[in-house]
């Protein structure tokens, strides 16, 4: 969890896809409880927006 929480921190205003994708690499190592799902939902999400306006 610490490796997300840094690579979280290191986002100024709006994350990369790569730090998305990042994120969503750690997370896909996590054990799936609500709170890691919600967060990788979110992530999805952000992902498809980044992608839409690059």
């Amino acid at each position: 969890m610490s490796k997300l929480v840094s690579l979280a921190a290191a986002v100024d205003e709006r994350p990369t896809l790569e730090q998305v994708d990042a994120m969503l690499e750690e997370l896909r190592q996590m054990p799936r409880d609500q709170k890691s799902t919600e967060l990788i939902d979110d992530l999805l999400e952000m992902r498809a927006l980044l992608a839409a306006i690059s």
